[in-house]
């Protein structure tokens, strides 16, 4: 009887790896300096990250509006692309949502095709999760290497959800403070 229930708790371990091996993402990408952080929205949420990887001490390079032809990829070790639409940030830019989409899809392709990890952060919560903010989402989701999600821009389980179908890690923080933890930790440098 000793020997019967280690036996079967191994058992039911190994089982229970295999059923959910292949739902949560476990291989969480190589994130290296120098980082390129780029909007994609222009809301503040860019800058917000450019100023917490300045206190993390992260060697980076903040570009607002900046075109896959301007991109140099042989400057850069990993992609940044902020995700927060902003209305009065587009107005300002000239621009309008659909180029805006196209011009972070052409900077997400040219990285990836240059074996440069693309990271897709949420920081800026709740308020900037709208259909222009999920249009950005949703067109840069395959791209992602990695998800850097704020807690409270995931309520409806959108970005849970991305992770789970394109098998890409997501990594959580509470506040926008928290995010130098995160830096700190998960990118080399």
């Amino acid at each position: 009887m000793k020997k019967t229930i280690p036996l079967l708790m191994v058992v039911l371990l190994i089982l229970g790896n295999l059923l959910f091996a292949d739902s949560t993402p476990t291989q969480l990408p190589v994130l290296e300096a120098p980082v390129l952080i780029v909007s994609a929205g222009q809301s503040p949420g860019a800058l917000q990250f450019s100023v917490v990887a300045k206190m993390a001490k992260l060697p980076h390079q903040f570009e607002k509006l900046l075109k896959a032809e301007d991109f140099d990829p042989t400057k850069y070790k990993t992609l940044v692309l902020v995700v927060g639409a902003s209305s009065k940030g587009l107005g300002a830019a000239g621009i309008d949502i659909e180029e805006e989409v196209k011009r972070v899809i052409a900077l997400a392709e040219k990285a990836k095709a240059n074996k440069i990890p693309v990271v897709i952060c949420h920081l800026e919560g709740g308020t900037r999760r709208g259909p222009m903010s999920d249009r950005i989402l949703d067109a840069l989701a395959p791209y992602a290497s990695i998800f850097l999600v704020k807690t409270d821009s995931d309520k409806d389980g959108k970005f849970k959800t991305l992770s789970e179908n394109l098998k890409v890690p997501i990594v959580y923080f509470e506040k926008t403070s928290d995010l130098k933890g995160i830096i700190q930790q998960y990118f080399i440098y």
